[in-house]
């Protein structure tokens, strides 16, 4: 079993999906010029522990299956991206939570069938991928955007606990 809180693991899991670090053993090797290299790196991004080896905590598969859900999502993100840009710094990640769930809301009156957090996951990542393609600059201000809106959000979080925590995400069979 992980003890890493959901909130590390959390973390982890969204530098996999962003960042393309790879895990091997016990430690975490960025291949990330965005975040370990230029003026604004710090020493210890790179250095992170995962859990134990005999962990089923996989941030690299659990970060292939948000981006394959993420994939999904094929609506135009550029109004999102402007508007989450042009905050200051303290409102980034407000507009970002506020974009996201509008537009899972919106995609979701669209497809009934679809779950709340399964939209609102989908629509974070790929908002967090079309800002970190479009404004890089933006994730070395606020590198924790999509780390916060899942960490923040009572109903994803719950989903993923009801799952058996991050372990199990990437394993369940039955989502998208």
């Amino acid at each position: 079993m992980n003890t890493m809180t959901f909130e590390k693991q959390t973390e982890q899991v969204v530098k996999a999906l962003l960042y393309g670090f790879s895990f091997q053993r016990s430690q975490i090797v960025c291949q990330s010029p965005i975040v370990c290299q230029g003026p604004s790196a710090k020493p210890d991004e790179c250095d992170a522990v995962v859990g134990s080896a005999a962990s089923t905590f996989d941030p690299e598969a659990i970060a292939k299956k948000l981006r394959s859900i993420g994939d999904q999502y094929n609506e135009d993100l550029e109004v999102a991206v402007q508007m989450v840009i042009e905050e200051s710094s303290k409102e980034k990640l407000k507009k970002f939570r506020e974009m996201a769930e509008s537009l899972s809301k919106s995609w979701r009156r669209q497809n009934p069938e679809l779950e709340y957090e399964t939209a609102f996951l989908a629509v974070a990542v790929k908002l967090s991928l079309s800002l970190l393609h479009s404004a890089p600059a933006t994730f070395q201000e606020e590198p924790d955007l999509l780390t916060q809106a899942i960490n923040g959000n009572p109903e994803v979080r719950g989903y993923i606990e009801r799952q058996g925590g991050w372990e199990n995400f990437g394993n369940r069979r039955n989502q998208p």
